[in-house]
């Protein structure tokens, strides 16, 4: 449908071109002074077959350029439809569907091409709502992108201190471990403090002063009486 809506355009151009060139005849221009009219008509004239030849070439910007200036010099409804058709082979349908209602509503009498106008329309604002449509599913993906990126970063950041924490809960456990063989397990762990091996000592040297005494002690004197032989 939208084929054969575009060929339909693309042909009926040509009437709409020339319905315009008649138009633009010195009897239907109304200006106050005669010569400064034919040459107002004259630069429209030149205006309306440069976009015609722009046209034909697929220079559309240039055409363009050339049909909104004949416009300028002359408000002919017509224009209007010449220059709907470039915004539309450019692909802006907002703009193109823009000038087809001007084109239509400024019209004195209904165009011999209206109804293919209203399907022209009909085509540029089914074009604007995808586009929008397209451009709301880009900025959705892009808010949704966002915010992932920034749980992503959060959650990385929230990870490092983790690490962080732990490295320094790390490195304090030796040093309390430190300390506290300075005081409680260090001193433990020192022979001297120990009381088996003081009690161990005593034993010993009680034996040892036992032995020692048994051999310089003096030897006792006998308590039986002696024999006479």
């Amino acid at each position: 449908m939208t084929s054969s809506i575009r060929s339909l355009a693309e042909r009926s151009l040509v009437p709409v071109l020339v319905a315009v060139a008649l138009a633009l005849s010195p009897l239907s221009v109304r200006a106050a002074n005669a010569e400064a009219g034919a040459q107002v008509e004259s630069q429209a004239r030149a205006k309306f077959s440069e976009g015609n030849i722009a046209y034909d070439l697929g220079e559309f910007q240039k055409a363009l350029d050339a049909y909104s200036e004949a416009y300028r010099l002359m408000p002919l409804p017509g224009f209007l439809f010449n220059i709907a058709q470039c915004h539309r082979q450019m692909g802006r349908p907002e703009r193109a569907g823009f000038f087809y209602r001007r084109y239509l509503t400024l019209s004195k009498e209904e165009p011999a091409n209206a109804a293919l106008v209203g399907e022209l329309i009909a085509e540029m604002d089914e074009a604007v709502q995808r586009e929008q449509l397209r451009r709301q599913s880009r900025e959705e993906t892009a808010r949704d992108q966002a915010k992932a990126a920034a749980l992503r970063a959060q959650a990385e950041a929230i990870a490092a201190r983790r690490v962080q924490q732990g490295e320094g809960k790390r490195a304090l456990v030796p040093g309390a471990r430190t300390a506290g063989r300075t005081e409680a397990e260090v001193k433990g762990d020192n022979p001297l403090t120990k009381w088996w091996v003081w009690a161990g000592a005593g034993a010993v040297a009680v034996i040892a002063g036992g032995v020692i005494y048994a051999a310089t002690a003096p030897q006792p004197r006998p308590t039986t009486l002696g024999t006479v032989r």
